[in-house]
């Protein structure tokens, strides 16, 4: 069996697979397929009861009273959208997969997992922002409160479902040119490390 890319954000996975990742990398796929680019799919799809177990660790006194949809983005690991779509779209890379018969695979999963950490850590504030403003444009203040602290059990969580195909398409548009410097950043530092 060929080894795989191991998750290294299980609770972002779970919890941005419901309302984020998994609505994400659909949209990003499709940008990849039509300029030739191969697409990893999903190993394992999330479940919504997986992404529920994920929220149950979110308290209550992490809402603040302002800036409601960037708590929401925080403090769900939505942000993390963004790893996970660049290793979803990275590690299939031709140069990736070549580096991978040259270098072996663990050498390269780890330089792949550090430039992904990297380039989350250099462009999480814009795409904290992008994603709040999404969130913000579809939900009231109150309705975001409400799903953070009472996850499924929010009369409102039915709505962040319905919302899903929406907002896939709004970060796609909204945050295409933070995605685009985000993985050269990555491919440049893999190109360093790897001699790619």
């Amino acid at each position: 069996m060929a080894p795989t890319f191991r998750t290294f954000l299980p609770v972002a996975v779970r919890f941005s697979a419901l309302a984020a990742t998994l609505i994400l990398a659909p949209a990003f796929s499709a940008a990849n397929a039509a300029s030739g680019k191969a697409h990893y799919a999903a190993q394992s799809p999330v479940s919504i009861g997986d992404a529920a177990v994920a929220m149950r660790g979110t308290d209550s006194h992490l809402v603040g009273t302002s800036g409601t949809a960037q708590d929401f983005v925080l403090y769900t690991g939505i942000v993390k959208n963004l790893s996970l779509l660049l290793l979803h779209d990275v590690k299939d890379d031709v140069q990736v997969q070549a580096a991978i018969k040259r270098y072996g695979f663990d050498k390269v999963q780890n330089s792949v997992v550090k430039a992904i950490r990297l380039a989350q850590a250099t462009h999480s504030r814009p795409w904290s922002d992008m994603l709040a403003g999404i969130y913000e444009d579809r939900f009231e203040a109150s309705e975001l409160k409400s799903i953070l602290v009472e996850k499924e059990a929010s009369p409102h969580f039915v709505k962040l479902l319905d919302q899903q195909d929406a907002i896939a398409d709004a970060v796609k548009r909204q945050g295409k040119d933070i995605y685009a410097a985000a993985r050269a950043q990555v491919m440049s530092q893999l190109s360093s490390a790897l001699k790619i």
